[in-house]
């Protein structure tokens, strides 16, 4: 009986796509490749129910997943893998000159590299005259509320790379968007070390599953531009 469901169940995605399954019968789906001979629908179903979504179950642990009754070993490592293998195609495939045209662009780059994160990540864009990516570099990881960035850092690879000037990012797993007071100081003191070196800082993105804050768009950008002259009056404290 399994494997007559399992086939039509494969006959459905090949004709109409994955995308015309309900969310427990991807997951159903999916967990035939690790639990070949067990009836799946029953432990798609208490998975969505203990995790609330189908997002709950992909953003679970991977302990909790095995207390999860039928769950195995390599069923748990299969969903808690799934976020990163989206961050790797999501972010893959960026061959030859990439323009960032439109804040827009900047964010359809920048999002894939903090999907499903569940700790602080922060990185730096350096962009060409044009507004060509030069190189993305990641400075720093940390815990799920906090991420150290060294302005040195920032500055060294502004000028390893060239850069005309700058985007940073990085994200707040709480899914809270809005920068704290740390953010906005470590933004200043980042305009303000690239202003001596005649690199612009373009802006400051904050991402999280749910959405994004763009220092610019958010007036948060000018605000800080205000207080740079000011800041350098004071020097650096690297």
């Amino acid at each position: 009986m399994h494997e007559g469901h399992r086939d039509r169940m494969r006959e459905r995605i090949l004709l109409s796509g994955i995308e015309s399954l309900q969310p427990h019968e991807v997951l159903e789906y999916l967990l035939y490749h690790a639990i070949p001979r067990k009836d799946t629908n029953g432990i798609a179903h208490e998975l969505i129910s203990k995790f609330g979504s189908f997002n709950g179950v992909l953003n679970a642990d991977y302990d909790a997943l095995l207390d999860v009754n039928g769950m195995t070993a390599n069923a748990a490592l299969l969903l808690t893998s799934l976020k990163g293998v989206f961050r790797m195609y999501a972010s893959g495939d960026k061959k030859g000159k990439i323009v960032i045209a439109t804040r827009g662009d900047l964010v359809r780059y920048l999002s894939p590299f903090f999907y499903g994160e569940k700790t602080e990540k922060f990185y730096m864009l350096c962009l060409d005259a044009k507004s060509t990516v030069i190189k993305l570099v990641k400075l720093s990881s940390g815990i799920p509320q906090e991420v150290r960035v060294d302005v040195r850092d920032v500055v060294d690879n502004a000028l390893k790379y060239k850069a005309v000037s700058v985007v940073v990012a990085h994200n707040h797993p709480s899914g809270d968007v809005s920068p704290s007071v740390q953010d906005v100081e470590l933004t200043r003191a980042i305009a303000a070390a690239l202003q001596l070196i005649k690199i612009k800082l373009a802006d400051h993105y904050i991402f999280s599953d749910f959405g994004y804050c763009s220092f610019v768009e958010d007036g948060v950008g000018g605000q800080i531009q205000q207080n740079v002259n000011n800041f350098l009056k004071d020097g650096i404290k690297y």
